[in-house]
């Protein structure tokens, strides 16, 4: 039989809060304290009764005035401190515990990325975690500050009346039981509820980052009833919470309710004055409720924190000094895990330091492919990439990537200032430098238009910028990162006539001393390259100057003729 939901994640749950345990061993001394401080209570009530009606002593009333005044100022001390304790760590924890798992997904290769969704990644690094964190602190240190008083209280009746300790007792086992069925339902409950939410919040972000395409076709009405759809499921979901929580608490109560009526039966009325009733043992078994909806976010989070890097350093992987710039691709083959066919199948290329390779194609020849495994995005399945003859899986990928300077298609902006994006390419750049990037990239000019300058922020992924204005950001960035290859995959949209001139002239200083790989789909570009590889079908059909290849008549002369490069 498989362990039921809270247990299944003990262990990780433990492995959460171990750095903590300091802080939440005082908030559970601060319980034990508090919770035998409350089972004085009833005992200094029945003296207090005693003093002043059965005994008549003033002075004895005034004393145990005094002595209940000081318990219940012990009592809220203890709480603060509890509720300090148990505040702090789980902030700590949450931060502790989502910081883990956004250092975890900077590890795992874009193919992660491409099967999931940027909402529901947010949603689990968000509503999951905080679920878990709450459960963590304040319930588990809540259900142990029962269990406490429970115990407590038990010994209390044990010392009254071992045969009705034992009829207590008996009546426990139903209230547990039921608190484990529902649990079970509890639990896949909250997961598909997280799930929706997730769903919900992927709906929301998508129509407002592409809002101007939503405006744009007209399809604000589509929006709404989509998002709208995700919340009706919600609903329905959380609707589905609700019963079932509803009914949980009622069965535990009416069971509980059942347990107090026998023990009332067998005749014990004022024992511990009233302070033990199987409602104890009700209140324990929210928590263990609360612990299973919890069990449903772990299993949502180990999903990510469980899900290894594709691509990682080798044992032993060497450290990597500033290349020469010689690449290669020996018989290379790979295949992406979505698709049936290779996206490349053989390929060998070479470029010699400080030279450029121009690589053209139809759509899905393999042209983004080469330049994901030279990044290692990805590993081939057979073959090898190296770099100065060394294979690149052998060496650490931060060294590899700090060597190539990357220039994506859509280039991608953060939403801070001018500089900031610059300095990005290297954290540590002085002003000075950055701006020397800047004009290097042909960008100085139009940064010094802007209303703050440098300063000026330029909004989600670079949205109060040209696409031209985002191209040379981009090229000003990895200028600062000053590497020694460069990568770039050519923007296909047109640009007016002025930035494609000044976008072109900071390729041609960008190039200078690098070796360089191009995707490229510009006349200029190519006749730049010292050697153009035309892939097809994830293999190399031709390769030669660009001349060359144009005389020939094959592929690379209808691909020119189609776009009107010749």
């Amino acid at each position: 039989m498989s362990a039921s939901p809270p247990t299944r994640s003990w262990r990780w749950f433990a492995s959460l809060i171990r750095p903590w345990y300091g802080r939440l061993s005082v908030a559970a001394v601060s319980l034990c304290a508090s919770s035998g401080l409350n089972l004085l209570i009833p005992y200094l009530g029945g003296r207090s009764i005693d003093a002043a009606f059965v005994e008549k002593s003033l002075g004895g009333l005034n004393r145990l005035a005094f002595i209940c005044v000081g318990v219940f100022a012990a009592i809220a001390a203890l709480n603060f401190l509890e509720s300090w304790l148990l505040q702090s760590a789980s902030a700590r924890m949450l931060r502790d515990l989502r910081g883990r798992l956004h250092s975890h997904l900077l590890t795992l290769t874009p193919a992660f990325y491409d099967s999931r969704r940027t909402g529901e990644l947010l949603s689990r690094l968000n509503t999951d975690v905080a679920l878990l964190s709450l459960v963590l602190t304040r319930d588990l240190v809540n259900g142990l500050q029962r269990t406490l008083t429970l115990v407590g209280a038990l010994a209390i009746l044990l010392s009254v009346h071992l045969r009705l300790t034992g009829v207590m007792l008996a009546t426990v086992p139903p209230i547990i039981a039921a608190a484990v069925l529902f649990a079970r339902r509890i639990e896949k409950i909250t997961e598909k509820q997280q799930d929706l939410l997730a769903e919900s919040l992927v709906a929301a972000e998508e129509s407002l980052s592409g809002i101007r395409t939503v405006q744009a076709f007209g399809r604000e009405p589509e929006e709404r009833a989509r998002y709208g759809d995700r919340l009706r499921m919600l609903l329905g979901i959380e609707m589905k919470d609700a019963v079932a929580w509803g009914l949980f608490h009622s069965v535990v109560l009416f069971l509980s309710g059942c347990a107090i009526g026998v023990v009332l039966w067998y005749g014990l009325v004022l024992a511990a004055q009233g302070r033990l009733t199987p409602t104890s043992v009700g209140s324990l078994t929210s928590l263990y409720g609360r612990l299973a909806a919890a069990g449903g976010a772990t299993r949502r989070l180990r999903e990510i924190l469980d899900t290894p890097p594709v691509v990682a350093d080798a044992p032993g992987a060497k450290p990597l000094a500033r290349p020469a710039g010689q690449v290669r691709f020996d018989n290379v083959r790979f295949q992406y895990p979505s698709t049936d066919r290779p996206a490349l199948d053989g390929v060998s290329l070479a470029v010699a330091s400080g030279e450029m390779l121009a690589l053209v194609g139809p759509s899905g020849a393999g042209k983004t492919t080469i330049a994901s495994l030279l990044l290692r995005f990805h590993d081939p399945l057979s073959g090898a990439v190296t770099l100065d003859g060394q294979d690149i899986r052998e060496v650490r990928m931060a060294d590899l990537r700090a060597a190539i300077g990357f220039v994506p298609q859509d280039v991608f902006l953060f939403g801070g200032t001018v500089a900031e994006n610059i300095r990005y390419g290297r954290p540590g750049a002085t002003d000075a430098e950055v701006k020397a990037a800047a004009e290097a990239a042909h960008a100085a000019e139009f940064v010094g238009k802007l209303p703050k300058t440098w300063e000026t922020v330029v909004g989600e992924r670079g949205v109060r910028l040209s696409a031209g204005e985002r191209q040379r950001i981009a090229i000003a960035r990895v200028f600062l990162k000053d590497p020694a290859i460069v990568v770039l995959d050519e923007a296909t949209s047109a640009l007016d006539a002025e930035s494609e001139s000044l976008v072109q002239k900071a390729f041609e200083r960008l190039f200078q001393g690098r070796t360089t790989i191009v995707i490229a789909h510009r006349l200029a570009t190519v006749r730049r390259a010292t050697s153009v590889a035309v892939l097809d079908g994830g293999k190399v059909a031709e390769q030669g100057k660009h001349e060359v290849l144009l005389a020939n008549g094959g592929l690379y002369r209808r691909l020119c003729e189609l776009q009107m490069l010749a």
